[in-house]
């Protein structure tokens, strides 16, 4: 299926410069009202001095989010959602209203630096030929997330990845994750995407790109959206200068670790539109390699230590390891949400 059959152009444009923001941010939430309060705070402390507007997009949470948002942050634009519409298909409703030069697509589990969008828009300014710029991520400690930005999922990457090759020699052998240890350097790196938890996106690369693709309800749109802006003639760079803080998985652990294996059904769904049935077979084999050797490396740590996150991240291995093989022979179907609808159609508040 051809860019043109999903992508809808005709619903975003470039705006006339005098009546725009600096900044748009999105943020969609789906029952992570134990994380807001933090990332809220930081975010309106990093959007000081921008002329920025928030929209904030609810995707039919059962928890207190909502209620949080509307007593603590009145200034916030909201959305919400009768029933959860998935990652991609929330942001383009925060995109297609959305008034700023840049768009900035947050989490709400992540905390901002106070000079971290500056910092970032400023880049951007200066760099007319980039489209997007991510920052370094770490958890609440200070460990280097690798997911924050990678290369385009392929026979090599996959297979490098598989075998922490592009640990091994990170400047010369490329995986899907960046390597960790380039996260020490402050110079901006080209990378082929940027994920999605915080992720800054200049307005014209969009109106050419078009938007998030809404098959994706999770996972891997963020890699799809990046292989666009760079079709358009966009770079894609991560900016390791700039950290921000993500507690990985807030809304998605809620579902257990086996939700993270959605992340091999969208990456299979992106193989599938690229590449023949044979090659996406070898390159889950290739995954389902690398799922095993990670998921026998935590099984010994926490054997060893007993620390529950170790064996978290066991049981997500597994997961991710089991639904590889399956999509060895049995293409993924669209992630359908699996949560608790809402009544009544989406509200602007």
């Amino acid at each position: 299926m051809s860019d043109e059959q999903f992508v809808d152009n005709d619903q975003f444009e470039i705006r006339d410069p005098q009546s725009e923001f600096a900044l748009s941010v999105i943020v969609v939430n789906w029952n992570a009202a134990a994380y807001l309060p933090a990332a809220l705070d930081s975010l309106l402390a990093a959007c000081k001095d921008i002329d920025a507007e928030v929209w904030f997009v609810d995707n039919a949470s059962s928890d207190a989010s909502l209620q949080i948002v509307s007593e603590g942050y009145p200034q916030l634009q909201v959305i919400a959602n009768a029933e959860n519409t998935g990652f991609a298909a929330a942001n383009n409703q925060g995109i297609k209203r959305a008034r700023g030069r840049y768009l900035l697509l947050l989490n709400p589990d992540t905390e901002l630096p106070p000079t971290a969008l500056t910092t970032l828009i400023a880049f951007m300014d200066e760099h007319a030929d980039v489209g997007v710029v991510g920052p370094r991520l770490q958890g609440k400690g200070g460990k280097v997330q690798g997911g924050a930005a990678g290369y385009d999922p392929s026979p090599a990457t996959i297979f490098n990845f598989a075998s922490f090759l592009y640990r091994l020699w990170p400047r010369r052998l490329r995986g899907l994750w960046l390597p960790r240890s380039l996260y020490a350097q402050t110079a901006p790196i080209a990378v082929d995407w940027i994920s999605g938890a915080c992720m800054l996106v200049r307005r014209e690369a969009v109106a050419q790109a078009g938007l998030l693709d809404e098959r994706y309800f999770m996972y891997s749109e963020d890699v799809e959206w990046c292989r666009r802006m760079r079709a358009a003639g966009y770079q894609v760079v991560c900016y390791p200068a700039v950290s921000v803080t993500h507690h990985i998985g807030g809304s998605a652990r809620q579902h257990g670790a086996g939700f993270y294996a959605h992340n091999v059904d969208s990456l299979d769904m992106d193989l599938r539109s690229r590449y023949g049935s044979v090659q996406v077979a070898v390159m889950h084999f290739f995954s389902a390699f690398g799922f095993l050797l990670r998921y026998l490396l935590y099984e010994f740590y926490f054997l060893r230590w007993r620390n529950p996150v170790h064996a978290e991240l066991r049981d997500l291995w597994a997961a991710c390891l089991k639904t590889s093989l399956r999509r060895m022979v049995r293409p993924a179907e669209k992630l359908e949400g699996k949560t608790q609808k809402a009544k009544g159609k989406s509200v602007v508040v």
